[in-house]
């Protein structure tokens, strides 16, 4: 290229300080990369040893970028097919030349993803074995590398689609198998990088779907005997003089790890038979390979358990895990049968107690041991996890195995009260806790149960010399759900996990005493009357506790309390909400600072406590009914809404909801502070809101059923969203749109966009229900049925949906009152449409009909209402045609203009006018009327007027 210095002083001037330098810079490069040659240029800058570190890592992450976005691109920017050739080939000479550089080296390996990531026919095989079988260890370094990607690449192939990739494994795995045999035998760091790299291409290969190799049963022996054997490898002591956080990421304990992650992948993948996966191999992996690998785990098992050997918390993971999968496959279970009381007393007993480590880690950094064992939101692959997992899957798959687990439990907890001056006795009463707690949902008698919290827990809440079981005990009882039948233990237990929340100074203690004390007034509500006058106390030190330490729990048990305490909590509303919404835009505002391009566990626990605190603000406003909080809370839905917080969006959207409908409660209209909400709702409608239009559903049935009928400000950009929506060919953004349209035109006597709606769910391609567009019709013709036949006729509706709504059951009350107004308000026009007057009959009979069934479908809705109870009542008699009510039921759980109407009186008062006042049709409709539909029609009138 002509211009490279100016390519290179550009590059140069990306890392100075001046961010008008860098866009300067950043911009012309951009056209720079449009040029032939470009991509080249910069893999020479990599490999040119000559020019400085900072401008060969900045080429190398420009290319690496222009690659994934550029490769196979028919842009002004893409790389044309000529050049193509010549970067590949580049491209793994200069990974070769680099590869001991750990800067250079990953953004050339996500190079060659890249382009193989583009569908390119890139057979790299050749290269690899090459730079395999070459003996010099950069070379195979570089071969593995190449290996890994290819894998990568497809590791998703489906069997019928895996000739590339079995032909690589066919070719290459040989070679491969040689080096792996000379490798596992060193114990040096590099060698076993280049293990970890085999062991991660064997996954991606031969773990996902199955290989042709795998027919060679003698290959499949001998990779699983090369897992075993890497599995129980000794470490070097160089590996364990290291930290524990710095010994797991030694890829010599990777290798280790993933041995066992590969078995777990593989009994997980093959025991059971598929269209690729044969009979015969299957009964060979469940018959002759299971067996060996369990023998295998439990020496294993036994040097770990005597101090032997070493074993990171990722590979006793997969380890139980593989365990686990043989509980649950029947045809595995025979092979650990016999073996579950030895592997819950050596491994899974061992791995749910506490230990020293964790006792230093819970003195030096309170909070996270709070987030390492007790925040169930943080996912990990760890041996307590997979423990307790473990324990519950035997009480839900393998349910008489608890006969043996009780009594050693029982056992380890009786030994408490003649040994609690002993730690390691200690240790095992909070592995014995969290085993009993696993057990909880299986376990049926509350008798025996609270026999646990009163001979056992009692005790331990009643200590203070082990902080890790006080934790644990209050953990114990917030995973108990029931209610308590004995209410001397259960005031007993309040007051012990009362005064450890208000009184302790140790986090995790007064994190699951909070939570306890959730549970306790969820499961029994008898106690509320006892505790009210401590619930402003409890929530006051909620709430500090709250700021102090970012954990949705802490916002849930907030919740609760709000929930089932709010008269006692409304004094305090206005200072509980300010608090809240501190810390909310405190966390808002962190989580914008922080966000990066890479999604990381930092955010998503940001963005947990967040959700959680804008739901405990929903529950207020929707609890303390008597405040208005309006005011307090709108901060923060401008927050999210104005800075686009996607992730928050659902619960926002609640909130706004219920502080709409708690304007309309308070003052019968929306507050001036709900119009600025509406207008930045719209607004950001011009940016970004188009593409989540289905979740603002619940707020503009809001909108349009209590907003715009008493202001009409926003209806116009309103409608001009939902008509751009129409358009959007989205099935279920036309289907949203529908819905809010029924509303709209209920509240505002008008129909707007009908005639775009009805042609937008007639396009086949959407699939529309037809009760949606029914719905709209209907409503249509309740408000304005003139217009709406007019509209019908002009673009040939009208006999299509005239058929698909009498083809149509409803049986929400909802749909029930709505066909009942529809037909009134067609039969009341002075004059019928010619389309119409064919249906007078259907017409009447069906309106008689719809009366005679309304009660029903109100005793229907209010037994729904009722729960649990209601619901069996509604099975226990159900029939056939119940199945569309239960469908529509969401109808009925919303608040609408018709919950007013009087379906029954509307009825009765129409027959009776219309007999004066247009004698004609009252015959017509009298004369359609079987002789049981009149019967009825008397009784009902006969009803309306005694009533």
């Amino acid at each position: 290229m002509s211009n490279e210095d100016a390519i290179l002083a550009c590059i140069e001037q990306t890392m100075v300080a001046d961010a008008k330098l860098i866009r300067e810079a950043e911009n012309q490069l951009n056209e720079y990369q449009k040029q032939d040659g470009f991509t080249t240029f910069l893999l020479n800058v990599i490999g040119n040893e000559a020019i400085s570190a900072n401008i060969r890592l900045s080429s190398a992450i420009y290319m690496k970028n222009k690659l994934q976005r550029c490769w196979g691109s028919k842009r002004e920017a893409g790389i044309k097919s000529e050049e193509q050739q010549a970067i590949k080939q580049k491209l793994v000479e200069v990974l070769v030349k680099v590869i001991d550089n750990n800067h250079l080296r990953p953004a050339l390996t996500e190079s060659v993803r890249a382009i193989l990531n583009n569908n390119d026919p890139w057979n790299l095989t050749g290269v690899i074995n090459e730079l395999l079988k070459s003996g010099e260890q950069q070379y195979t370094y570089a071969g593995l590398l190449l290996l890994f990607e290819v894998c990568i690449a497809h590791r998703w192939d489906m069997s019928d689609n895996r000739s590339e990739i079995d032909e690589v494994i066919s070719q290459v795995f040989p070679t491969i198998e040689g080096i792996a045999s000379q490798l596992v035998n060193r114990e040096d760091y590099k060698s076993n990088e280049l293990l970890y790299l085999i062991l991660k291409c064997f996954k991606y290969a031969c773990l996902n779907n199955f290989p042709a190799y795998f027919k060679d049963i003698n290959k499949v022996n001998a990779w699983i005997e090369m897992h075993l054997f890497v599995c129980a490898k000794q470490f070097p002591k160089e590996v364990l003089d290291l930290e524990p956080a710095d010994r797991s990421l030694d890829k010599r304990v990777k290798v280790n790890k993933w041995g066992f992650g590969n078995l777990y992948k593989f009994i997980s993948k093959y025991s059971r038979t598929t269209k690729a996966i044969s009979e015969e191999f299957n009964s060979y992996v469940i018959s002759n390979l299971t067996p060996v690998i369990i023998q295998q785990y439990f020496k294993i098992i036994q040097s770990w358990k005597e101090g032997t050997l070493w074993l990171s918390e990722a590979s006793l993971f997969y380890l139980i895990e593989f365990f686990e999968k043989c509980l649950v496959e029947d045809s595995l279970y025979q092979h650990i049968e016999p073996h579950i009381q030895i592997i819950i007393e050596n491994i899974i007993f061992s791995c749910v107690c506490a230990t020293k480590e964790s006792m230093e880690l819970l003195e030096d950094d309170p909070e996270e041991y709070t987030r390492r064992y007790f925040d169930l939101n943080k996912e990990g692959s760890t041996s307590d996890v997979a423990s307790t997992d473990f324990i519950y899957v035997i009480g839900h798959k393998r349910p008489e195995k608890l006969n043996s687990i009780l009594p050693f439990v029982s056992e380890i907890l009786q030994s408490y009260s003649t040994n609690s001056d002993n730690l390691e006795c200690a240790f095992k009463q909070e592995g014995a806790l969290r085993m009993i707690s696993s057990l909880f949902t299986q376990l049926d008698e509350n008798t025996e149960l609270e026999a646990i919290f009163s001979n056992f827990i009692v005790p331990l809440l009643s200590q203070n010399n082990y902080q890790f079981l006080l934790a644990r005990s209050l953990e114990t009882i917030a995973q108990y759900t029931k209610k308590f039948e004995d209410m001397g233990t259960l005031s007993k237990i309040f007051e012990l996990t009362y005064n450890h929340f208000m009184n302790s100074d140790v986090l995790p203690v007064r994190v699951e005493a909070a939570d306890a004390l959730k549970t306790l007034i969820i499961a029994n509500p008898d106690i509320h009357s006892h505790i009210s006058s401590q619930v402003p106390g409890i929530t006051e030190k909620l709430l500090m506790l709250s700021k102090e330490f970012e954990l949705d729990t802490l916002s849930e048990v907030i919740e609760t309390f709000v929930e089932h305490f709010a008269d006692e909590l409304t004094p305090f509303a206005e200072n509980l909400a300010s608090s809240l919404v501190e810390q909310f835009l405190t966390l808002g505002n962190s989580i914008l600072e922080n966000s990066s391009s890479s999604y990381n566990a930092a955010e998503q626990d940001q963005e947990i406590q967040a959700c959680a605190l804008l739901q405990t603000m929903t529950t207020m406003v929707m609890s303390m009914t008597k405040v208005s909080l309006i005011d307090k809370f709108v901060p923060v839905v401008k927050f999210v809404i104005i800075n686009a917080q996607i992730s928050l969006l659902s619960e926002i959207v609640d909130l706004m909801d219920s502080l709409a409908l708690s304007a309309q409660a308070l003052f019968n209209q929306f507050t001036p502070t709900i119009w600025e909400i509406v207008h930045d709702v719209l607004d950001s409608f011009e940016t970004y809101a188009m593409d989540y239009f289905e979740s603002y559903l619940v707020f503009f049935e809001t909108l349009v059923t209590y907003g715009f009928p008493k202001d009409q400000t926003f209806a116009e950009p309103f409608l001009t969203i939902l008509s751009a929506k129409l358009e959007s060919e989205i099935d279920y953004d036309v289907e949203s749109v529908l819905d809010i349209l029924v509303f709209y035109t209920l509240s505002m006597n008008d129909i707007p966009l009908f005639s775009k709606a009805i042609k937008a769910a007639s396009v086949e391609e959407l699939e529309i229900e037809d009760s949606q567009i029914i719905k709209l019709f209907l409503a249509s013709l309740s408000v304005k049925p003139l217009e709406t036949f007019q509209i019908c006729e002009s673009e040939g509706f009208t006999l299509a949906l005239l058929t698909k709504w009498f083809d149509n059951k409803f049986a929400s009350v909802f749909s029930t009152k709505l066909q009942i107004l529809a037909i009134l308000s067609v039969m009341k026009l002075p004059e019928l449409p010619g389309s119409v007057i064919g249906y007078i009959s259907q017409l009447s009979n069906k309106l008689v009909q719809l009366t005679e069934e309304l009660p029903t479908a109100i005793r229907r809705r209010d037994a729904m209402a009722q729960g649990a109870e209601g619901l069996q009542e509604i099975f226990d008699n159900a029939n056939a045609d119940d199945d569309a009510f239960f469908e529509e039921y969401e109808d009925d759980l919303k608040e609408t203009v018709l919950d007013d109407v009087n379906a029954f009186q509307e009825v009765a008062n129409f027959f009776t006018q219309l007999q004066s006042v247009n004698p004609t049709r009252y015959q017509q409709v009298i004369g359609s009327l079987s002789e049981e539909k009149k019967n009825s029609l008397e009784t009902i009138i006969e009803f309306v007027s005694t009533n």
